[in-house]
């Protein structure tokens, strides 16, 4: 469990906290490229509490701005989006995609006090169909991440983002527990799936080592990246299966899979304090992705403001008869499943009155790791640097290998991957 003091420090985003001044110094998704047209429609999207507006303008140049006028406080989300500029729907006041205000049409003269005049904007960069953003001091602004599935082909990718109910730390709690999928994910009858993918809507096949034998053995390595989660289960007769999990400092993560399959990447970027964008990043790596097999299995189906249609309100669509005949929960889609154990917690769990057990020590690293970065922060320090020639190649894998052999010999973390020395060391 945690402290009430420590579980505010873990869950508070804002600017001006600590958690969320240090999120800021890390490169952030914001939208998919695709959601903005050069002079269509602005898109709002909220980012560690902050109200922004994207938009394209008629060179295909993206803003990313306060979404509030500096005149009025009118939202610039229903302005016109033309002319290499959002313009004010209230009085016509006109900003180009670096926060500058280049006509005031409502006043008769509008020189220097409309070069005084500039909106809040953040720099952003587009690389494989995502829009990122960096919200933190220009002086301070880290290397781009290079993350492995970026220099796969775009047709070896699917980008989705989902709107979470709940806060980010619960969400990524999730994806670093591998015992959790031997009960929320379990199917209970074979699975018939195509070759590299997970799951079926349903569920995993009760045969894959990711829900076949709870409680796995569980270590966890630190790297020059974040956390690498290891996990050891009862494979065959004379084999083990040796899997992992990589938690990439601060809110990214790759949840496992076995060697052959589809991988997985994901971002979970508070929207505030009480809500999550969840960006889901499935590759191949070799040849194209199975679009429409991907979309069932995770099952999410998205309002346009990327809610989910399948949701808390309407019990998440659970079937008790399929509860006892088909799956574990009831509950069809490996996402909404998810989302319906870490919704269901309420928006920011209490972890004063949680009882953590061995199979929580993934969690526990990841929390014990952001709060000790985050308190250093607080005292000046600057947060933990990712080694970009480290994500360029890293990925989750697993194996079978002989039960006799220990997690490293059969698994062993590779060299580039070993955490920085410090100083004098």
């Amino acid at each position: 469990m945690l402290s009430k003091e420590d579980n505010q420090l873990l869950t508070q985003t804002g600017a001006g906290t600590p958690m969320g001044d240090m999120f800021r110094r890390y490169w952030i998704p914001a939208l998919r490229s695709e959601e903005l047209e050069s002079d269509g429609k602005p898109q709002r999207v909220r980012l560690l509490g902050e109200d922004l507006v994207a938009f394209r303008d008629t060179e295909g140049k993206v803003g990313l701005i306060d979404e509030r006028c500096p005149h009025r406080g009118t939202s610039l989300y229903y302005g016109i989006n033309a002319d290499c500029g959002i313009r004010c729907m209230y009085h016509g006041w006109k900003f180009d995609t670096e926060g500058n205000c280049t006509e005031i049409p409502s006043e008769p003269t509008d020189g220097k006090f409309r070069q005084s005049i500039k909106l809040k904007k953040y720099p952003v960069k587009e690389v494989s169909g995502i829009i990122w953003t960096y919200m933190g001091p220009e002086e301070k602004m880290p290397p781009f991440p290079e993350f492995y599935w970026m220099g796969l082909p775009e047709e070896s990718k699917l980008v989705e983002r989902v709107w979470q109910e709940c806060n980010y730390a619960q969400a990524m709690e999730n994806d670093l527990d591998f015992v959790h999928a031997a009960f929320l994910h379990k199917a209970h009858m074979e699975q018939s799936v195509k070759e590299g993918i997970l799951s079926s809507d349903l569920g995993i096949d009760p045969n894959h080592p990711l829900v076949k034998n709870p409680p796995v053995k569980q270590s966890v390595q630190d790297t020059n990246y974040g956390k690498r989660c290891i996990a050891v289960g009862i494979g065959t007769e004379e084999e083990n299966a040796f899997m992992e999990i990589h938690y990439i400092f601060p809110f990214y993560t790759y949840p496992p899979r076995f060697g052959g399959e589809d991988g997985m990447w994901h971002a979970f970027i508070p929207r505030d304090d009480h809500s999550t964008w969840t960006w889901d990043v499935q590759f191949t790596h070799k040849g194209t992705i199975d679009v429409q097999a991907q979309h069932e299995r995770r099952g999410l189906d998205l309002d346009e403001n990327y809610r989910k249609k399948i949701s808390m309100e309407n019990e998440y669509g659970q079937d008790r008869e399929l509860q006892k005949t088909g799956n574990f929960t009831g509950i069809r889609g490996i996402a909404n499943q998810d989302h319906a154990a870490t919704e269901t917690m309420g928006t920011i769990v209490d972890r004063t009155r949680e009882r953590l057990g061995t199979s929580d020590v993934p969690i526990i690293h990841m929390r014990r790791l952001l709060l000790t970065q985050a308190k250093a922060f607080r005292d000046g320090k600057d947060p933990m640097p990712l080694d970009n020639e480290s994500l360029q190649t890293l990925y989750s894998d697993g194996l079978y290998d002989d039960n006799k052999k220990t997690w490293q010999e059969a698994f062993p973390m590779k060299e580039q991957f070993e955490p920085r020395k410090k100083v004098g060391q």
